[in-house]
């Protein structure tokens, strides 16, 4: 695999696009300090209950439970309830991922996104599948070092920090995402 940050439009870059997130996304981010970079990447995150749930309430006072509630009470994030049950139990059953990412799919589906925010292989599946384009932490850390938002030396710490707080991904992407990323110094 060789990974290449983007040049041109890549999704995400102008802050246009209508992005669903799960958990994942919110709880790492905001673990690194970088959480606002939702902000700064994407006109608006929309989130399904669960996730809210997941996060807010059952998170509270853990990475991303404040963040998420500002953001929520700010307007930047709001909060959906996913229409059909049933395609969110079909999907979760299909791709075994949990209600709550199973909710991330079907929301994008029903409010019709133009990205979804995941990290976890299964939900990336699922929503590849339905058509999304899909970025996770280390994708939105990339394309912030395209935008210029941040330096590419920080994002690499930023991608060693993501490790360090438990974010789990292999060596190889690891490896492939730093390569990417001082490339981009040169």
């Amino acid at each position: 695999m060789n990974i290449t940050i983007p040049e041109g439009s890549g999704g995400g870059e102008t802050g246009e696009e209508k992005a669903i997130a799960d958990a994942s996304i919110l709880i790492h981010l905001s673990a690194i300090g970088k959480f606002y970079l939702l902000r700064e990447l994407f006109q608006g995150v929309i989130i399904p209950e669960e996730v809210y749930d997941e996060v807010v309430i059952e998170g509270w006072g853990l990475s991303g439970s404040l963040e998420t509630s500002e953001a929520i009470r700010s307007g930047f994030i709001t909060v959906n309830q996913v229409m059909d049950k049933e395609k969110v139990k079909e999907i979760s059953q299909r791709y075994k991922v949990s209600i709550s990412n199973a909710e991330v799919i079907q929301l994008a589906k029903e409010v019709n996104a133009e990205m979804v925010l995941a990290d976890e292989a299964e939900v990336r599946e699922a929503a590849e599948d339905a058509g999304f384009k899909v970025r996770g932490c280390l994708g939105i850390l990339t394309v912030a070092v395209k935008s210029g938002i941040l330096p590419s030396q920080q994002a690499i710490q930023d991608v060693d920090n993501l490790v360090s707080t438990g974010y789990r991904v292999s060596e190889d992407i690891i490896r492939e995402v730093k390569e990417a990323l001082s490339r981009r110094e040169e």
